[in-house]
This record gives C-alpha cells, sequence and structure tokens, in this order.
C-alpha cells in the first residue's frame, strides 16, 4: 500500500476515535454521572460495556467478554471480581462443561443494565434526529466491514504467532 494511503487511514483512524469518544462516550458517561441512580455511579470506565454484554447475552464466558472489550484475560479477571465484590454479576461453573466459567447478572446488575440500555436508547434517538436514516444504515454497513477486515487482520496475525 502506498505512503499516502497509510496516511490517509492512519488520519481517518485518529478522526474516527476522537469524534466516537467525543460524540458517544464522552456523553454517555456525562448522562450516568448526571443519573439519579447511585448503583450506576460504582462503576467504572469500562464496566458499563461489560454489564451490557452480560446483559444482552444472559450468560457468558468472561474470555468472550474480552474479545468485546479487548481487555487480556488478567484484567478482565479483576474487572469481573470487582463487579462480583459490588453486587452486579455472578460467576458460576457452565453445567455443561465445569472447567468453564459462566458470568451473568444479579439483580442489581439486571437494574443498571436497564438503565443503561435507556441510556443508550435515548442517546440513540438524539443523535437519529441528527443526521439521515440513510447515513445511520451506511454507518452500520462500514462499521460491519471494518469488523469484517478487523476480525481477519487479527486471526492472520494470531496464526503468524502460533508458526513461530
Amino acid at each position: 500500500m502506498d505512503p499516502e494511503c497509510i496516511k490517509k487511514f492512519r488520519l481517518l483512524d485518529l478522526e474516527y476515535h476522537a469524534l466516537h469518544s467525543k460524540l458517544f462516550e464522552e456523553r454517555f458517561f456525562q448522562k450516568i454521572a448526571a443519573s439519579e441512580n447511585a448503583e450506576i455511579k460504582e462503576l467504572s470506565k469500562n464496566q458499563p460495556a461489560v454489564l451490557t454484554i452480560i446483559g444482552q447475552t444472559k450468560e457468558i464466558m468472561p474470555s468472550t467478554i474480552g474479545k468485546y472489550v479487548g481487555m487480556d484475560r488478567s484484567s478482565l479477571s479483576r474487572m469481573v471480581d470487582s463487579l462480583e465484590e459490588k453486587g452486579f454479576v455472578l460467576r458460576k461453573n457452565d453445567p455443561e462443561d465445569r472447567r468453564k466459567v459462566l458470568v451473568s447478572l444479579t439483580e442489581k446488575g439486571e437494574r443498571c443494565y436497564k438503565l443503561l440500555n435507556r441510556i443508550s436508547e435515548e442517546m440513540a434517538v438524539e443523535l437519529l434526529s441528527l443526521a439521515e436514516e440513510q447515513d445511520f444504515r451506511d454507518f452500520g454497513e462500514s462499521l460491519e466491514t471494518m469488523v469484517r477486515v478487523l476480525r481477519r487482520i487479527n486471526s492472520a496475525m494470531e496464526s503468524e504467532k502460533k508458526n513461530q
């Protein structure tokens, strides 16, 4: 790939991350901070995303959560420990394979998950009113393409690592 193309991709990636942070993450955490709910304020920066993933799947292995949030095993283990200590999640052995651990939400975790969803839905309504519907369809398709390409690259890199 030519250097100008690489430079363009790098700049677009930096701008994407800056805009995503400004439009989604900062606004999301402002809404959490403004919430009257004391339980949700117990969550640290990455914990709302983890609760959302668990809430959407109902039961999930920690390693799968790690794939979604890009955390290594030890960091994720500490986070799940913290969420468990705070009463948001529960660990249990997988009944089909006792070597595996599954994480699910407690009642407290479920309440926070519902509130996080409500905040996300409010933000979606706000954002949808600011652009055309086709823009959001295009954005969704672009995200799917980006994730597909990044998965392919990740898989190739992991294969190379194994072959070394």
